[in-house]
């Protein structure tokens, strides 16, 4: 039998989930700011005329075209963060999953037991026991889909300002 201290509470569960969406959410917001950077120099750099001097010119091209590498770079290194964060969401979502499926193995064998049970007493406490795993894994099943939610919305979004920010590359 797991120890008490092991198992956390419905409120760790919602404030991790919850977390893990505000991570998500804000590192999808900075990625969208970073992928209208990569745009935005680009898009200077390709109206500049480079009409003045050779040396300016070159001097411009040269500094937009930093200016442009480093904000991909910054993308990409920004990506790979929500990449992390998306990756713990799911392994948490997992976690769950297994928290749930022992839930329902745990209503499996006091079904069982239940069936043994001869006293109104008994079976009374025993449909207590049914009612709260039932509850456990309604609760548990509905914070894998947040989870889940959440983490397919941000991949989603992912790969559109990474196929925008890809077309940008020089």
């Amino acid at each position: 039998m797991r120890k008490r201290s092991d198992t956390p509470t419905r409120g760790e569960i919602t404030d991790t989930v919850r977390e893990q969406e505000d991570q998500m959410s804000e590192g999808t917001e900075q990625l969208n700011l970073t992928a209208d950077d990569v745009d935005t120099v680009s898009d200077t750099l390709s109206e500049l005329d480079f009409e003045g001097t050779s040396e300016g010119a070159e001097r411009v091209r040269d500094s937009m075209e930093s200016a442009q590498d480093v904000t991909v770079e910054v993308f990409d290194r920004e990506d790979e963060q929500l990449d992390s964060v998306r990756q713990e969401t799911e392994e948490y979502q997992q976690g769950l999953q297994e928290r749930s499926d022992s839930s329902q193995s745990d209503l499996d064998k006091v079904n069982d037991t239940g069936a043994r049970i001869q006293t109104k007493e008994a079976q009374a406490e025993l449909d207590k026991a049914k009612e709260g795993l039932t509850e456990d894994m309604e609760f548990l099943d509905g914070q894998i889909e947040r989870a889940g939610k959440a983490s397919e919305d941000t991949k989603q979004t992912q790969d559109q300002l990474k196929s925008r920010v890809q077309g940008r590359r020089r």
